[in-house]
């Protein structure tokens, strides 16, 4: 979907990521409905043909019209009644669907206040590393992440992903663009500088879509405090945003912070590595912290995750196993927070007992529901069990929270597009993924499936280079329960070239 942001009524469209705001609140659209919507808006007021829409929602798909009619039906729930009490989808009968309503560029559209009723949205950005040591840039923003954590637990607000709030990095930072580019009302910026073992952090709060600076506040504290100190900031901002009643009364589940800090150090360093797919940077690391506080839920549970990276790279099931051991010490540590449920349900997805792999998923996102690494392996294990519909379901309405993702999330919606026939999507999906073995195994079936065999080749020799003794036979370990969608890709290697 490509085009200009465009506005109508309450609502904003962004074709370019794929988001649709009402009031400055994502919309839950998924891909083919925003791709419908970008379509009619482009030509309101005229008729397009049911064929025209088909075309446009599943290119190159023979599918049925009762599809574009349930899409359609999914559209006119989400935007609701018109401003004069109509439609605004009209159906033409026999024909197809035409717009109805007023649309303008975004840039001219005139901004209306959030109601009260709405959830207010809040993008945290990277807190600027004042230490003189780039190689303190993990501390900034390890903490930074944090502070989105616990503000996520906020159920009132709605808080922008660390991926996509990480993308604006830039010392002269242009409000203006990050407003246009996340859709959100309000965010926070601010520094860390460490000094010896002092702390010092400034936060000011900033409404995104006047400029005006709403709060500001600067912390001098020891550097074990630093765990109360996030909270304190998260409840602040909490309280200027929805007011302090709310912010009191807010449900949230609360992290078990470390006790020690070195111990916090070592963590936040395994995952700065961990984020860049640096398994082999991460995982001593993440050894190190929870050798140092055996006790630190997250860092057993981040434990675990690398492991699982591992596991795709040497295949042993003793790495497996233990990193089963790893995430079963983090859920014995701390059974409400979803990243120890997350990591089991990874886990237990490569041990392939799929079913209890779904009740920590399911656990998971009952406790946070707004975490897209959550979302995103649990989209993973609905395509290993058949469901890739649901699976691309829910990246999509994940991507709406966080519409810059981080880059395995690509690999994961490739897959699902895979699974569901779309080879062409997928490999524009899984181009984005990274340059890693299994990406380009994925990206081979994927042209061998299109019939393209010259590139179907060119990614059998770049798999081949990155993990020599590839054959047909390791990449079959994939844990699918579903044994049609595993013989869609097993087709697709053999047809590719890969040894048997």
């Amino acid at each position: 979907m490509q085009g200009t942001r465009i506005a109508f009524g309450p609502f904003v469209l962004d074709p370019d990521i794929g988001t649709l705001l009402k009031e400055q609140i994502p919309i839950a659209v998924g891909h083919r409905g925003l791709t419908l919507l970008a379509a009619l808006t482009a030509r309101p007021g005229e008729i397009l043909t049911k064929a025209e829409l088909m075309d446009a929602a599943w290119p190159g798909t023979a599918v049925e019209e009762g599809n574009l009619t349930v899409q359609i039906a999914t559209l006119r729930k989400a935007l609701g009644p018109a401003d004069n009490g109509g439609e605004w989808i009209a159906t033409v009968p026999r024909v197809g669907y035409r717009f109805t309503g007023i649309v303008e560029p975004a840039a001219s559209a005139s901004r209306r206040p959030m109601p009260p009723s709405g959830k207010p949205s809040i993008a945290v950005l990277p807190f600027a590393n004042l230490s003189g040591d780039q190689d303190q840039q993990y501390l900034s923003d390890g903490i930074t992440e944090d502070i989105i954590t616990e503000l996520a637990r906020f159920r009132s607000l709605l808080v922008i992903a660390r991926n996509s709030s990480f993308q604006f990095r830039h010392p002269a930072l242009d409000i203006a663009e990050v407003h246009r580019k996340l859709g959100v009302r309000y965010l926070v910026e601010g520094s860390i500088r460490k000094l010896g073992d002092r702390i010092r952090i400034t936060t000011q709060l900033i409404d995104a879509a006047t400029g005006t600076h709403l709060w500001a506040q600067r912390y001098d504290r020891a550097l074990d405090d630093i765990f109360a100190l996030q909270d304190e900031v998260a409840a602040l901002i909490a309280s200027m945003v929805e007011g302090q009643a709310e912010a009191d009364s807010a449900s949230r589940t609360r992290r078990k912070p470390p006790a020690d800090w070195d111990a916090y150090d070592y963590y936040l360093q395994g995952r700065a590595h961990f984020y860049r797919y640096e398994l082999d940077e991460s995982e001593p690391l993440f050894v190190r912290c929870v050798e140092l506080d055996s006790t630190f839920a997250q860092g057993h549970a981040f434990l675990a995750q690398a492991l699982v990276g591992r596991f795709w790279y040497d295949n042993d099931p003793r790495t497996l196993q233990k990193a089963w051991d790893s995430a079963r010490t983090a859920l014995a540590l701390d059974r409400s927070d979803g990243v120890c449920h997350q990591s089991m349900g990874l886990v237990l997805t490569h041990m392939r007992q799929h079913s209890d792999a779904g009740v920590h998923f399911e656990r998971a996102r009952s406790l946070n529901p707004l975490d897209v690494n959550i979302a995103g392996d649990y989209a993973s294990w609905l395509n290993y069990g058949g469901r890739a519909e649901t699976a691309l379901d829910v990246l999509e309405t994940a991507l709406l929270r966080d519409p810059l993702p981080p880059t395995w999330f690509w690999e994961v919606k490739g897959s699902s597009l895979f699974l569901l026939g779309r080879y062409s999507e997928a490999v524009g999906s899984y181009q984005k993924a990274g340059d890693h073995f299994f990406i380009h195994a994925f990206l081979a079936a994927s042209y061998a499936h299109l019939g393209e065999t010259e590139k179907a080749r060119a990614e059998v020799e770049k798999a081949l280079a990155r993990k020599h003794g590839l054959t047909v036979r390791l990449i079959s370990g994939l844990p699918f329960a579903d044994q049609v969608a595993l013989e869609l890709f097993m087709s697709g290697f053999r047809k590719a070239g890969f040894p048997a």
